[in-house]
C-alpha cells in the first residue's frame, strides 16, 4: 500500500455527530480523513497535510525535477503534483515524511523543518520551511484568541495554541488555503535558489521524547538551524484539526521584506477564501495583526520590527534536552543533478 493511502471507516460505522464533523469530497477522502475529531484521525490528518505541503515546496521551488512527481487532488477542485511513489527517491522521501508522522502520533515531534543551506553541514540556513506542532491534550477547545500577551503582541504560533476546531470542513478550507499560500510564496514572493545548494529535512522533538527516540530515515546530527543574518519571515498558515495544531512558515534570504511577502499574501488568500467562501487567518500573520495594519503599511514602525525579531527567534527554537535534532538528505544537494 502507498504510504498515504486512507483508509476509511465505513460510513455505517460513523454516528451522527461524526457524520455532521465529515468532508464527503470524493477527492479528499482519498487522503485524508473524513472527519479529524478524534485524536487518531487528527494526527492522519497531520502526516498526510506534512506530506501534501512539503510535496509542494519541493516541487514549486524546483529542488526535486518534474519526474519526482505526480498530479494528485485535494480536493474535486484543487490539484497538485505530489510525490511520486513510483520513483525510488520521491518514495523515500515519503517514507521519512510518514514516519515524522509516528512522532506526531506519540506527541514526539516538535518541529520538521525543510532546510537549504549554501553547502552541505552548513548550520546557517538561507531557507527554511517549518512544520511546527502543537499538541491540544483534551481535544478542541482553546482559550480566547488574544492580539496581546504582557503587553505584546502574541506571536503567530502563540496564537495557533489558542485556537478552537472548528470542524473538518473548517480543516479542509485551511489546508486550501495552506497550498494556496505555499503557490504563492514560491510564484510572488520567492527569488530562485542557487543553481547549487544543499538541501533536507531537520526534525526537533519535544521534551517529552524519550532518551535514544529516532524517527526512521533521519540520522542523528548536532546541528538543527540557525538563520543566515538576512533572512526573512512570512507565516504561509495554521492548521487545526481535533487533537493537534500545525503552523507553517518560510523564512528566507529570498524574501525582500516579511511586511510586502505577507501582504501579498493575505491579498491574495483572501480573495481565494472569499471566492470559495472559506474563512481566512489574517490574525496569525506575523508582520500585522488587522487589515488596518496592511493598509497604513507600518513595515518599519517598532512594534512591526519587534515582531519580525520574535517571529525569527521562534522560527529558531534550541533543541530539546532530551532527544538530538535529526536530519536527513534524501536527494541530491544540487539541483541540476536531480
Amino acid at each position: 500500500m502507498a504510504p498515504f493511502e486512507a483508509r476509511e471507516m465505513n460510513d455505517s460505522l460513523l454516528n451522527q455527530n461524526v457524520s455532521r464533523d465529515s468532508v464527503h469530497d470524493s477527492k479528499w477522502i482519498q487522503l485524508f480523513p473524513r472527519c479529524v475529531a478524534d485524536k487518531n484521525k487528527s494526527s492522519n490528518f497531520m502526516t498526510r497535510a506534512m506530506f501534501v505541503a512539503f510535496s509542494m515546496i519541493l516541487n514549486r521551488r524546483g529542488i526535486l525535477g518534474p519526474e519526482h512527481f505526480a498530479t494528485n487532488y485535494i480536493t474535486e477542485k484543487l490539484k497538485m503534483k505530489s510525490l511520486n511513489f513510483h520513483h525510488p527517491k520521491s518514495l523515500k522521501i515519503s517514507e521519512c515524511l510518514r514516519s515524522a508522522g509516528e512522532a506526531i502520533k506519540l506527541g514526539f515531534l516538535d518541529e520538521l523543518a525543510l532546510v537549504i543551506t549554501e553547502r552541505e553541514g552548513d548550520e546557517k540556513a538561507i531557507e527554511v520551511f517549518s512544520f511546527k506542532v502543537h499538541y491540544f491534550p483534551d481535544g478542541g477547545v482553546a482559550a480566547i484568541l488574544n492580539t496581546e500577551a504582557n503587553g505584546s503582541r502574541l506571536t503567530p504560533f502563540q496564537k495557533l495554541t489558542r485556537l478552537d476546531y472548528e470542524g473538518t470542513p473548517s480543516v479542509r478550507d485551511q489546508l486550501v488555503l495552506l497550498v494556496r499560500s505555499i503557490m504563492v510564496i514560491c510564484q510572488k514572493v520567492l527569488q530562485p535558489l542557487p543553481s547549487k545548494f544543499s538541501s533536507n529535512f531537520r526534525i526537533n522533538y519535544t521534551d517529552e521524547t524519550p532518551e535514544g527516540f529516532r524517527v526512521d530515515g533521519f540520522n542523528d546530527s548536532p546541528i538543527f538551524y540557525t538563520h543566515h543574518d538576512d533572512m526573512q519571515a512570512a507565516t504561509l498558515g495554521p492548521l487545526r484539526p481535533g487533537y493537534h495544531g500545525a503552523l507553517f512558515d518560510c523564512s528566507s534570504i529570498f524574501i525582500n521584506d516579511s511586511f510586502e511577502a505577507e501582504t501579498t499574501l493575505q491579498k491574495y488568500i483572501a480573495k481565494a477564501a472569499d471566492d470559495m467562501g472559506y474563512s481566512s487567518y489574517d490574525s496569525l500573520y506575523g508582520s500585522f495583526a488587522t487589515q488596518s495594519d496592511v493598509n497604513s503599511n507600518h513595515t518599519q514602525s517598532p512594534d512591526v520590527q519587534r515582531f519580525k525579531s520574535a517571529q525569527k527567534e521562534e522560527s529558531t527554537r534550541p533543541r530539546t534536552r532530551r532527544a538530538h535534532a535529526t536530519r536527513t538528505t534524501p536527494y541530491s544537494k544540487d539541483r541540476r543533478d536531480v
